[in-house]
């Protein structure tokens, strides 16, 4: 609303001027002050600079109690990541500037403010006149805003200006008082010298913040990260954050009672219930607290190490409707290497012009017994197939696929044709959702899946010409199962040339993770201590076969059958035939379910060796396998027609057998290469 539709509305209820205004908007305040101080806090000025998720409820929460006179800085514009906590942060309001927005947002509650904008923030030059005549800060500044922060607090404290600063901590808000007559300085407090890395101080005006730290015990620190400037905030600390820095601003303002400053501090959690207040003696110098920014720095050090996959930025929108540009093609098959593939093999190559994508296969990449046929890595290239065709809808872009378009190449699996459409859609999937999918190998929690999650697999499903899926719920069955996968994986352990793929394809240190970029992390294998000390023990086959010599190699199948137990719900998926592209689509089907249950907060195991040693038997027959194991492979596939009566496991093919259920969430990703590895060849004519 204008000015002057403000002072229009204003006349209706016969307020003239700023006196009426002032007497009946903060009458509800007197009793907690009186007129007098009402009159100082009108006539106060306070500085505020940032206008997100705290700064915006400064700034509403000091207008509403009165305060009349503003210094106001930010720079930024709105956009969706802010609606979580930022007062100002409306659909309507997206790419706006938050300053001019809260400058109408303050103006509405009372349209006599005196408002001094910053609107290019502030920096070493707008200092003085941001703190001229302020009474004090109310600190909004973004976390990682750390050098500007230090200088604010420092100048401030020169100038003779006291500084409230309020973080958001999970639920809770915690304070710190800096006074410029007694106490500690910025630096003194937190401990800041010469040499510190940028991460360092972070990590240390984070524990100087809140240093009994009721936070810590339910946020996810996995979720911090001081190296990309990220973490979790929410607008339930930001309310808290403003009405307890608002408090000690009007206690600052009207000399009311004792202030504390640091090396004081308060933290208050309503999540954990607690207040806490106490004295940080020598601030961050101080022994225990030294001890705990270590432990800290070790967390966040060893989360660093948990490699997570994350999306690339989408695409700017084409400079026309029709235009489909190179950095919209590379972000679709970014979006189709996110696929699942046998022990992360990453069996695909690529070739792009201006609106078709080619899917070839590279069969170097996976040749082992596992790979029959390269079916496995075919199955893997259906599922890129799928990322490939969700990420395009995401952008506005039809891709029709054609399977197999060239016959005599046999690698050539698919052609996408590319059509702009002009309408972005998700298909009920979050694109964000092809980088979040994982195998998670942990025992699942025993919890049952909804009706109307199980429900859905079957219209999924329906959506993939020639493809079924079989559930497996009861308990019974699930124990059968259980035992059919135990006999299976013994072979695993006991086949030599199985044995030393999986240790080929196993990354048994960091660097080994990070130069490969492919293959299986050895934390991404939940095998905890003991197995992976009896992974890296029997790395080597003649190891191995003592192990198994001694029955130690049936641990790694004793483990997958109680992986089995521990689940509420298995299914196979199969297709009609055998040949490529049944099991191209396939790939497909299996991605799309996979997509759904991650969706759904579900989590999802591949028990391939069942399937793909089903269908060596059937395409080459028994003679890769011992006398004995084909023995008990003669057990598990009258077992396996027992499990599922309904379905012709000799000449369907088999897609995918897997678990499904509940879980704590995994610490380590398997990572990707990047995608130049896997460029064939680009047109010359695409766009960028």
């Amino acid at each position: 609303m204008q000015p002057d539709n403000l002072q229009a509305k204003l006349k209706q209820f016969g307020i003239y001027d700023q006196k009426q205004y002032h007497e009946q908007a903060f009458s509800r305040n007197i009793g907690l002050f009186s007129k007098k101080e009402q009159e100082a806090l009108k006539n106060a000025k306070v500085a505020i600079p940032g206008m997100g998720g705290v700064g915006g409820v400064h700034l509403i929460t000091m207008a509403r109690t009165g305060i009349g006179r503003f210094h106001l800085a930010d720079y930024d514009t709105y956009e969706p990541v802010n609606i979580n906590r930022q007062y100002g942060a409306r659909v309507p309001d997206f790419g706006r500037p938050k300053l001019e927005v809260m400058c109408e947002q303050a103006l509405a509650v009372n349209p006599y403010l005196e408002i001094t904008p910053f609107p290019q923030g502030i920096d070493e030059s707008s200092l003085d006149p941001f703190l001229d005549g302020v009474q004090v800060v109310l600190d909004g500044l973004d976390f990682f805003q750390f050098e500007i922060r230090r200088t604010l607090f420092n100048r401030a404290r020169e100038k003779g200006v006291y500084v409230v600063t309020a973080a958001p901590l999970g639920f809770s808000s915690a304070v710190l008082i800096f006074s410029p007559h007694d106490g500690m300085s910025f630096d003194e407090y937190f401990n800041i010298v010469d040499g510190m890395t940028t991460e360092q101080q972070y990590l240390a005006f984070a524990m100087g913040l809140a240093p009994r730290g009721t936070h810590m015990k339910y946020m996810d620190l996995k979720k911090v990260s001081l190296e990309n400037k990220a973490g979790p905030s929410l607008n339930i600390a930001c309310q808290s954050c403003a009405a307890m820095a608002a408090t000690e601003a009007v206690r600052i303002i009207l000399n009311r009672g004792r202030i504390k400053p640091v090396p004081h501090y308060f933290q208050f959690d309503p999540y954990a219930q607690k207040f806490c207040r106490g004295k940080l003696y020598m601030g961050n110098r101080n022994p225990l607290q030294k001890l705990k920014s270590k432990a800290a720095s070790y967390i966040l050090q060893h989360n660093k190490k948990t490699f997570k996959r994350t999306p690339p930025n989408k695409p700017l929108p084409a400079p026309d409707e029709k235009t489909i540009t190179e950095e919209m093609i590379r972000y679709i098959i970014e979006a189709g290497i996110q696929a699942p593939s046998g022990d992360n093999a990453q069996p695909w190559k690529f070739a792009y012009t201006d609106n078709t994508i080619d899917l070839y296969l590279d069969r170097d990449a996976d040749r082992s017994f596992f790979n029959v046929k390269q079916i496995a890595s075919i199955i893997s290239c259906g599922a890129v197939l799928e990322n490939m065709r969700i990420a395009a809808t995401a952008l506005g872009i039809s891709a029709q696929i054609d399977y197999l378009p060239n016959e005599g190449i046999d690698d050539h699996m698919a052609t996408l044709s590319l059509f702009k459409t002009g309408k972005s859609k998700s298909q009920n999937l979050i694109v964000e959702t092809l980088w979040e999918r994982h195998t998670n190998r942990t025992l699942y929690i025993k919890k049952p899946i909804p009706p109307a999650i199980l429900n859905n697999f079957e219209s999924l499903i329906s959506q993939f010409p020639g493809t079924h899926l079989h559930l497996i719920t009861h308990k019974a069955d699930l124990k059968k199962l259980a035992k059919l996968v135990y006999k299976v994986d013994r072979i695993r352990t006991e086949h030599r040339p199985l044995h030393e793929h999986l240790c080929n394809m196993i990354r048994f240190s960091e660097a080994e993770t990070s130069i490969k970029k492919d293959g299986l992390p050895l934390k991404n294998l939940e095998a905890g201590f003991t197995g992976e000390f009896f992974l890296k023990a029997t790395r080597s086959w003649r190891v191995m076969s003592i192990a198994n010599k001694l029955g130690l190699g049936r641990m790694v199948a004793a483990h997958a059958m109680a992986s089995v137990m521990n689940s509420t719900c298995a299914a196979l998926i199969t297709v009609d035939g055998i040949e490529p592209q049944d099991f191209l689509i396939g790939g497909q089907a299996l991605e799309r379910i996979w997509l759904m249950l991650s969706e759904k907060g579900l989590y999802m195991q591949p028990m391939a060796a069942v399937t793909l040693f089903k269908l060596r038997w059937i395409i080459e027959g028994k003679n890769g396998f011992s006398i004995s194991h084909q023995r008990l492979l003669n057990q598990v596939w009258n077992d396996y027609h027992n499990i599922f009566p309904n379905v012709n496991l000799n000449e369907q093919g088999q897609v995918m057998l897997f678990r499904i259920g509940y879980s704590k969430p995994i610490e380590c990703f398997t990572r990707r290469k990047g995608i130049e590895s896997f460029i064939k060849s680009i047109a010359k004519n695409c766009t960028l």
